[in-house]
């Protein structure tokens, strides 16, 4: 298990605008969300060689990963959405009828990060899904070019929504993530294009 210094300095930026509340909610989410990648990669007998916690959460490295079929990879990358979103409205129910406040903070972060987790951007488990499922049909050729393309489309649409934030006095956080996955997603389409042309 490796912490990066990016990690560290997004958890300490968190704590410096964040109720405690709120960032012990999220960490609680993220660590349940992690344990469903973990669960699925048990389920189909795949050991974990390490996890390496960075400024976009976990990445959790498998090396018998390779072997499993585009499914079950799929199977592995939804499984930690599954979890959040399956338990959002579980935590909220539970928290309404034990008038347990807090609950209600710990479902939010659950819905907003399985949701979060769930957009078409690469490195997010929604890119991740989009890829295997379309190279699982098609091939990987189409899954880099389909992921390309949706991951700048939809990177481009949450800067153009971050911007508007930021304009209305807010959402800093917010803006600086959306640049960071419209990088993210222009690189992967400059990989794309590299694969078309060799």
């Amino acid at each position: 298990m490796r912490v990066t210094p990016g990690c560290l300095a997004v958890l300490a930026g968190a704590c410096l605008v964040t109720p405690w509340e709120v960032l012990a909610a999220i960490l609680i989410a993220a660590a349940l969300h992690e344990l469903g990648h973990i669960a699925a990669l048990r389920r189909f007998g795949v050991a974990i060689d390490g996890v390496v916690f960075s400024a976009w959460g976990a990445q959790i490295y498998a090396r018998e990963m390779r072997r499993l079929s585009y499914g079950q990879e799929l199977l592995v990358t939804l499984a930690g959405p599954a979890v959040n979103l399956l338990l959002s409205p579980l935590t909220a129910a539970l928290s309404l009828r034990l008038g347990w406040q807090d609950g209600l903070i710990l479902a939010g972060a659950h819905a907003i990060l399985g949701a979060f987790n769930l957009l078409p951007i690469l490195p997010l488990d929604g890119g991740q899904a989009i890829y295997l499922a379309v190279a699982w049909r098609f091939g990987p050729l189409w899954a880099d070019a389909v992921t390309a393309i949706t991951g700048l489309v939809c990177a481009l649409t949450l800067l153009f929504l971050s911007a508007g934030l930021v304009i209305r006095g807010g959402g800093i956080f917010f803006l600086l993530a959306s640049l960071e996955l419209l990088r993210g997603a222009l690189a992967q389409l400059a990989l794309a294009q590299n694969a078309v042309k060799v």
